[in-house]
C-alpha cells in the first residue's frame, strides 16, 4: 500500500492521574499524506542502542516469552517474511470494518508515595463496551477505537479519577509490519518458535529515530507533548504470515519525561464476522505494564509509580448503528 492512501488513524490512549501530575499517552498510527515529514527525534534519540541489537542471549533474558526459541543461522529469510507479512496487515486494514465487542479489564496500581514507604497494591475490575469505527474521509480513512458504558456515554474519566490508567488501541498496533510503514523500523529475524497452537517466525523490530512518523505522544498538565518510539517482537504464523501476538517496548526510557517503562503484549484471535469473506485477527488478551518516577508535590521525594492493565475481549460482532424514522 502506498504512502499517502494511509492505514487510519490508530490510538493508544493512557490516562493517568497521579497526586501531582495527569498525563496522557497517545501512539498513534497516523494516516499518512503526500510528502509527510517525520518528527525530528534524532536528538532525542541520539546513541540509542536498541536491544535488537544486543545478544541473543541478553534478548532471552530480557523477554522470557522467547523461551524455547529455535535461534536462526542467518537473515536471509527476513526479506520474504517481511513483504508477506505486510501483504497480511495491508489487507487487515483494507478489510477492517465497524466492529463492537464486550472488554473486561483489571485496572492495577501499585503506588509508593515516597521511597521510604511501603508500596500499596489497589485494582478494580470494569466492563465496557469496546468499538472499532471506520471514518472515511475523500483522502484517507481513520480507525478509531472507543468505549462506552453502559448508557452509551464514555467512562474513561471516571478510571482516571479513581487513580488508574485507560489503555486502548491494540487492534490496530501491528501498523508497524505494514508496507506503508516497513521502512521506519529496523528489522532482525530471530528465529522460530511454538507459540500455542502456532509454528511461528520471530521478528524483532525497533523504530529508527530518523525515519519515524509514527509516535507515542506524551502530554502533561502543560499540554505540551513529547514524542517517544518503540521496538518491539512480533510472533508471525509461518503458514499465513499472521501476527499473532506482539510485544512493544518503549525504544528507550525517557527520564526527561519520567517514563521509565511501557511494555504491551497483545494476542490476537481469529474472529469470523457476519458478511465478511474472511476472517479478522483482533484482539483477544492484553497486557500492559507503565512505570514512571514522579515526585510528592508536598516534600519533593521522588518514588515509582507502576500501574498493570489487562484486557480481555469477547463476543465480537459487526456494529450497526440503528435508526428510527418517525411519521413528521
Amino acid at each position: 500500500m502506498k504512502r499517502g492512501s494511509g492505514h487510519g488513524k490508530v490510538r493508544f490512549e493512557a490516562w493517568c492521574c497521579a497526586a501531582a501530575f495527569l498525563l496522557v499517552i497517545v501512539a498513534s498510527s497516523l494516516a499518512q499524506s503526500a510528502g509527510a515529514q517525520a518528527p525530528q527525534l534524532e536528538d532525542t534519540y541520539a546513541d540509542v542502542r536498541p536491544y535488537l541489537e544486543d545478544p541473543l542471549k541478553q534478548i532471552l533474558k530480557r523477554v522470557p516469552d522467547l523461551n524455547g526459541l529455535q535461534p536462526s543461522q542467518s537473515q536471509a529469510e527476513l526479506p520474504v517474511i517481511l513483504r508477506k507479512t505486510g501483504e497480511r496487515i495491508d489487507n487487515f486494514f483494507r478489510q477492517v470494518t465497524d466492529v463492537t465487542a464486550r472488554e473486561d479489564i483489571t485496572l492495577v496500581r501499585l503506588r509508593q508515595e515516597q521511597p521510604s514507604s511501603r508500596p500499596e497494591l489497589t485494582g478494580e475490575k470494569v466492563r465496557d463496551s469496546y468499538l472499532i469505527l471506520r471514518h472515511r474521509t475523500p483522502n484517507h480513512t481513520d480507525i478509531v477505537e472507543y468505549r462506552t458504558d453502559a448508557k452509551g456515554d464514555s467512562f474513561d474519566q471516571i478510571v482516571v479519577k479513581r487513580g488508574f490508567i485507560v489503555t486502548s488501541g491494540f487492534a490496530l498496533s501491528c501498523n508497524y509490519f505494514s508496507t506503508a510503514f516497513q521502512p521506519e523500523s529496523n528489522f532482525r529475524y530471530l528465529g522460530e518458535q511454538k507459540l500455542d497452537s502456532h509454528d511461528t517466525y520471530v521478528v524483532g523490530f525497533a523504530q529508527r529515530p530518523a525515519k519515524a512518523t509514527l509516535t507515542v505522544r506524551m502530554r502533561g498538565r502543560s499540554g505540551v507533548p513529547a514524542q517517544l518510539l518503540v521496538q518491539g517482537i512480533a510472533w508471525i504464523d509461518k503458514t499465513d504470515y499472521q501476527i499473532v501476538r506482539l510485544r512493544t517496548d518503549l525504544l528507550s526510557p525517557r527520564w526527561d519525561v519520567g517514563l521509565n517503562q511501557q511494555t504491551t503484549e497483545v494476542t490476537f484471535n481469529k474472529v469470523p464476522l457476519a458478511e465478511l469473506a474472511a476472517p479478522l485477527w483482533l484482539p483477544s488478551s492484553v497486557k500492559v505494564y507503565v512505570e514512571f518516577t514522579t515526585h510528592n508535590g508536598d516534600t519533593d521525594e521522588f518514588y515509582e509509580l507502576s500501574y498493570r492493565n489487562e484486557h480481555r475481549y469477547s463476543d465480537y460482532r459487526r456494529y450497526r448503528v440503528a435508526t428510527k424514522v418517525t411519521p413528521q
